[in-house]
């Protein structure tokens, strides 16, 4: 069993956990990196500290949800999250994800997963039943998502949620890369600067250059040029600056919404007309913020949806 599956069936700090997950970091941010002795030992405390808070993240996922058609009619968050019962079996058809799922998993008639959704709340003019009178062109605020995406599709409750905690730590290590990525064009910019000034330098009369030749120094000095292998303090400060505060760069939140059966806010829930609806927003994840939540199917080869997601298949492989 590898590092991964092991997530949520042994502690993230356990020692071959631990050991694949550093492994998995300094390859994704600078492979160069392994050719220091003991390298692990540079990065075990961030990445230990960032494993084991993308698995409490993927735990507080929400969910599993059963998504179906039945759980559409009955259920209040199901209902809000798509727009018809049939675009719920739609979400579903047009994940690549739950494709190659379905084909290396022939035999299973069932699905955990994460589904994430763009959030969007539009003002619009509708109706409103005022006592026995009807109110046109009433400002009303629609709540509607879009974009559903399925992921890290398992067999299992514990293997999706494993997977999910895999993404969100792949997550933040990306956000160290482009720590990295970033410093380093601010290094070519600063080199780019330093040849700008050897041509000036060049072209100078003599009362010109003390000037030029102080500014060349103080540059210089500023500059570290990074040849052989990669400065273990500069990348190690990268990855504490994320993966020890990693909070600041991928978070849940909750955000209650009431809502009625048509997706408009309400400003209460006590008439029986609205539910309040907890939505749970993944924070940081990418350039937008996405509702997610964990997923259940257990129809997988209903005739209707098993046709379907063959034809969806065939189209998305063109």
């Amino acid at each position: 069993m590898s590092w991964i599956t092991q997530l949520f069936s042994h502690p993230p700090e356990s020692e071959s956990v631990l050991n694949g997950a550093i492994e998995r970091a300094v390859n994704m941010v600078e492979p160069r990196l392994q050719q220091i002795s003991d390298y692990r030992m540079h990065y075990r405390k961030p990445v230990a500290h960032a494993l084991a808070y993308a698995a409490d993240l993927a735990a507080r996922v929400p969910g599993p949800v059963e998504v179906n058609r039945e759980s559409y009619a009955r259920d209040v968050l199901v209902h809000a999250l798509f727009p018809s019962a049939d675009f719920v079996t739609d979400a579903f058809c047009t994940s690549r994800a739950l494709h190659d799922y379905y084909h290396q998993n022939p035999g299973t008639d069932e699905l955990y997963a994460l589904m994430g959704m763009r959030r969007v709340e539009k003002t619009q003019f509708g109706i409103e039943l005022s006592g026995d009178f009807i109110q046109h062109d009433v400002m009303q605020s629609a709540v509607y998502f879009t974009s559903h995406t399925i992921e890290n599709p398992a067999t299992s409750e514990q293997q999706a949620r494993s997977r999910v905690a895999l993404n969100f730590f792949d997550s933040l290590v990306t956000k160290v890369k482009k720590r990295v990525e970033t410093r380093r064009q601010e290094h070519q910019s600063k080199l780019l600067e330093k040849d700008m000034l050897v041509a000036r330098l060049r072209a100078a009369d003599v009362s010109a250059r003390p000037a030029l030749e102080a500014e060349f120094a103080k540059m210089i000095a500023g500059i570290q040029i990074e040849a052989g292998l990669p400065d273990l303090s500069s990348y190690q400060a990268d990855f504490e600056a994320v993966l020890l505060n990693p909070e600041l760069y991928l978070r849940l939140t909750q955000t209650p919404i009431i809502l009625d059966r048509m997706g408009i806010r309400r400003d209460s829930a006590e008439t029986g007309q609205a539910d309040q609806v907890l939505f749970s927003e993944l924070i940081d994840y990418d350039r937008r913020n996405w509702t997610v939540t964990m997923v259940h199917c257990s129809q997988l080869h209903n005739v209707s949806l098993e046709n379907r997601l063959e034809k969806s298949y065939r189209h998305l492989a063109l």
